[in-house]
């Protein structure tokens, strides 16, 4: 009785073993040969080389390297180029070779089955497509010829034609002739940085059999972070790329907008000012491969440039691995639409909590929401006058900074007091005083401005024209004076009605901004 229920387990135990053996003889032709059927107990370097179809391929793998590497127990999918697909290739020239065979090779399993389009990540670092439609898949737009072969490692599949291996946006500037000034720009600005808490593992022994711990490095690039990341594959840009002869043009035409005082940083921040005016706005997201098609472009900074085709006119275009590069010998920026933009101080927020920064005043912060008026943020500040003498005028002070050493158009924007009393339709009479760097470099306080008419409109918001001026020295904030920054350009805006003169004119004043607009 127990050997007959011995046998009973046996047999029960035997089918199970040879349905299991069954499910995963089925699993494996599944996944590995749904099309070719086919399946070896070589590796995939050891396989490779028994095919005569892909000895140049098998040259090009022991020349790499790669034949210890697909010989070992990690799994990987290969994707080979027949030979009459490299029969023009300089086998001598290793770095190519390199370029082509990590362009084939991918990390982990990838048979055909239910491949409709995916984005594979290659050991050379790039996105290639692998797609199917049907019984025909391709492979960076190549044809697989024989699929799903596989091996005791991996997959391995035949292509009628190689990838070619593109450059990223990075490493297009870092090959490209002509393109030295952005290059040396770009790339100095990079860092690789020790990272202790990813570092110290134990990867293998040297020769004397002593421990070898890794150092792992991070890399980091300043101009990067804010242009966009064109050292990686999976962002899409399009960039303007400046060659030598643009750099110069360029840095020949921005230099004069950066003139900076010693105390700032002089000729070295100048330089400094005008490299990143240069470049800030040469990058914009996805591929743009029509621009006149574009009504707007905005760069990665956020700057818009309407009607953009004429940047890229003249340019020469190429295809990249993150997107597309054109490159120009000019480089046709307004300064308005990039690195001289209009300055707009809101009154609101302006702070006037320093002394002199106001006088015989007190001042509030006002809404215009619901009404019909044109006020910039729906918000003004009144500034309700204190002064029972015509020896204390009512005055406030506007700090301007990021003026640069350029020219502007300087306006007052006043808001009138019939916006909360239609019954007062008495105007403002206002003066203006301008503090400034001077060309010696010497401080010009309150400099009195003569204006053609300081009268403001009584039922109107009334953008008053102050003066053009053009600043000897720029005033910036940057990130090296973020903390100690004092601007050295102020607005002085002064009540100039008499204290005889109420009947004609209103003496408290509401201000909606100051606005300086560049002047080409």
């Amino acid at each position: 009785m127990k050997k007959k229920n011995f046998n009973f387990i046996f047999s029960i135990v035997l089918l199970f073993f040879v349905t299991t053996y069954s499910c995963t003889s089925d699993n494996w032709d599944a996944h590995y040969s749904p099309v070719s059927g086919e399946k070896s107990n070589l590796n995939l370097y050891d396989y490779i080389k028994t095919q005569d179809s892909l000895s140049i391929f098998t040259q090009m793998l022991k020349i790499t390297g790669y034949d210890s590497i697909l010989s070992k127990s990690q799994t990987y999918t290969v994707w080979a180029p027949i030979n009459t697909a490299l029969q023009g290739i300089n086998l001598n020239d290793t770095n190519k070779v390199t370029e082509i065979v990590e362009n084939h090779i991918a990390r982990f399993s990838y048979p055909t089955s239910g491949v409709s389009s995916k984005s594979i990540f290659m050991l050379a670092k790039k996105l290639i497509v692998f797609a199917g439609n049907g019984t025909t898949f391709t492979f960076g737009g190549n044809k697989l010829i024989r699929s799903d072969i596989g091996t005791a490692n991996g997959i391995l599949h035949y292509i009628n034609n190689y990838v070619p291996y593109l450059p990223n946006i990075w490493e297009f500037i870092g090959k490209t002739e002509g393109l030295d000034s952005l290059k040396n720009y770009l790339y100095s600005n990079s860092k690789l940085e020790f990272d202790l808490a990813a570092s110290g593992n134990d990867i293998g022994t040297d020769a004397n059999g002593q421990l070898i711990y890794d150092s792992v490095f991070t890399f980091t690039n300043k101009i990067l972070n804010q242009i966009g990341q064109l050292n990686t594959e999976d962002s899409i840009y399009t960039a303007i790329l400046p060659t030598n002869t643009a750099w110069t043009e360029a840095y020949s035409r921005i230099k004069p907008y950066f003139n900076t005082l010693d105390a700032d940083g002089g000729a070295g921040q100048q330089r400094a000012l005008t490299q990143w005016a240069i470049i800030k706005d040469i990058v914009f997201r996805k591929n743009i491969s029509n621009p006149a098609s574009h009504d707007s472009l905005v760069s990665t900074i956020g700057n818009v440039f309407h009607q953009p085709d004429y940047l890229f006119a003249g340019a020469t275009k190429h295809e990249v691995s993150n997107g597309l590069v054109y490159v120009n010998d000019l480089l046709k920026y307004k300064a308005v639409d990039s690195w001289q933009k209009e300055i707009r101080v809101e009154a609101e927020y302006a702070s006037f909590t320093l002394t002199g920064s106001k006088s015989n005043c007190d001042i509030f912060p006002r809404t215009s929401s619901g009404s019909n008026f044109d006020i910039s943020n729906n918000k003004y500040i009144y500034i309700k006058n204190l002064a029972t003498s015509n020896f204390s005028p009512v005055f406030v002070k506007f700090d301007i900074p990021n003026t640069l050493s350029a020219k502007y158009n300087i306006y007052c924007v006043f808001v009138p007091t019939f916006l909360t009393d239609t019954t007062d339709v008495r105007p403002s009479k206002v003066n203006f005083y301008l503090s400034y760097i001077d060309a010696s470099g010497n401080v010009q306080a309150d400099k009195a401005i003569t204006v053609t008419n300081n009268i403001t409109d009584p039922r109107q918001t009334t953008k008053m024209f102050v003066t053009q001026f053009e600043f000897p020295y720029c005033n910036l904030v940057t990130s090296n004076n973020i903390f100690t920054y004092v601007a050295s350009v102020r607005l002085k805006v002064q009540n100039a009605a008499k204290t005889n003169e109420t009947v004609s004119y209103n003496r408290d004043m509401r201000i909606d901004c100051i606005i300086l607009e560049p002047v080409q």
